[in-house]
């Protein structure tokens, strides 16, 4: 028996074992993730309830579950949307309560670009003011007027961070100029009247463009009025508008087109509503950004020193020390690296080049505040130990 312990096999056999236990739960894990979350944007059927008081309520079956302290009894927890309507968008209803349920398939589902989903019939079209469809033939009328409203949004936007934008930097870049020349003592001369006279070439774009924004905005006229529970109406703009879903229509090929424009959305589009709606996309552009400056700059610096320490470096206790080290560093919290970076990269080198070479900028940061940049570096300061014992 001392033998078997002696030759190490034991212990092979419980790393193998924890390994194994550690890979279960995280193939756990992953599954978790992915049963809560891959149905998400899958289009439940919307469920008109009738209260044992005649009310009624309508919207998506979010949870079910028992009423705690009372046995044998559950609640539903239904997603009704109507923020502004009715100032909350889940409502949890006892069963008991509920006398009858039906999926009426003139209910539609109204994504909007600001106060989250409205629910409810849609009574008419309008154009202008005055209606030009109504009835069970409304969703078909909506389909090009909401193509084009969102072809506007785009181009709205497009005018904002592209033209006007461009102004903007520009006018900024002025403004810095002319600071700039003042800290020199020069208030006047062939220089300041010519950015003047380029400060004034730009706020006349400026005005076309602004002119040219509200000719866009002053173009969406059409509308939908969407009756919600308890009768509210509430008239919506198309303007801002991004879909508009009848779930209790859809068939299997519906649902699936409408899952996966929304999975594209989520991939590829920007954020809406402070980040609660619409897509990810700019997290992930600076994931992968930050990811490739890191490896850049650590790669070849790991890499290098960890030949340096192991083929050229005489050996010694200042080597020895800085091995010491290295290990040392593969084990300290990334949130001291975190601290380190604040400190160093954003404070201290970012404050100092904007003193010296952004001085008219401040006391607005040019490189002294937090950017991919610093980021990057402070990423490769926390992987650089790992890369030179691995090398």
């Amino acid at each position: 028996m001392k033998a078997f312990w002696r030759s190490g096999e034991p212990f092979v056999w419980l790393t193998g074992g924890a390994l194994g236990i550690a890979l279960i739960m995280v193939a756990g894990l992953i599954g978790i993730v992915l049963v809560n979350a891959l149905g998400y944007f899958w289009p439940s059927d919307v469920v008109r309830l009738t209260l044992s008081d005649g009310s009624t309520l309508t919207g998506q079956v979010d949870e079910r579950e028992s009423i705690p302290g009372r046995l044998g009894q559950y609640r539903t927890k239904l997603k009704v949307g109507n923020r502004d309507l009715g100032g909350a968008d889940f409502v949890w209803v006892e069963e008991s309560r509920i006398a009858g349920r039906e999926r009426p398939p003139d209910v539609a589902i109204v994504e909007r670009t600001e106060w989250g989903v409205l629910i409810g019939t849609i009574r008419e079209l309008r154009e202008d003011g005055r209606v030009v469809a109504s009835g069970p033939g409304v969703g078909e009328a909506i389909r090009p007027r909401l193509a084009d409203a969102s072809r506007a949004r785009a181009e709205i936007r497009r005018v904002e961070t592209g033209e006007i934008g461009t102004i903007n930097r520009g006018q900024e870049r002025i403004r810095l100029a002319m600071r700039r020349l003042e800290f020199r003592g020069r208030s006047a001369g062939p220089e300041i009247d010519a950015l003047r006279a380029e400060a004034a070439a730009l706020q006349a774009r400026y005005a076309q463009q602004e002119a040219r924004l509200t000719e866009l905005r002053r173009r969406q006229t059409s509308s939908l009025v969407v009756v919600a529970d308890g009768g509210k109406e509430k008239e919506q703009p198309l303007a801002q508008t991004v879909r508009v879903s009848f779930p209790n229509r859809m068939g299997l090929l519906g649902k699936s087109a409408f899952y996966a424009a929304h999975v594209w959305e989520l991939v590829a589009s920007d954020p809406r509503e402070s980040n609660t709606e619409g897509g990810v996309f700019p997290a992930i552009f600076g994931t992968v950004m930050m990811v490739m400056i890191m490896s850049v700059m650590v790669t070849p610096l790991g890499v290098l020193a960890a030949f340096y320490l192991r083929e050229y470096a005489r050996q010694g206790a200042f080597v020895s020390a800085v091995r010491i080290a290295v290990n040392n560093l593969a084990g300290v919290p990334s949130i001291v690296f975190g601290v380190f970076g604040v400190g160093f990269f954003i404070y201290f080198v970012g404050g100092s080049i904007d003193r010296v070479f952004f001085a008219e900028a401040l006391p607005t940061p040019t490189f002294g505040t937090g950017g991919i940049l610093w980021a990057s570096l402070t990423l490769a300061l926390l992987t650089i130990p790992v890369v030179i014992v691995a090398t």
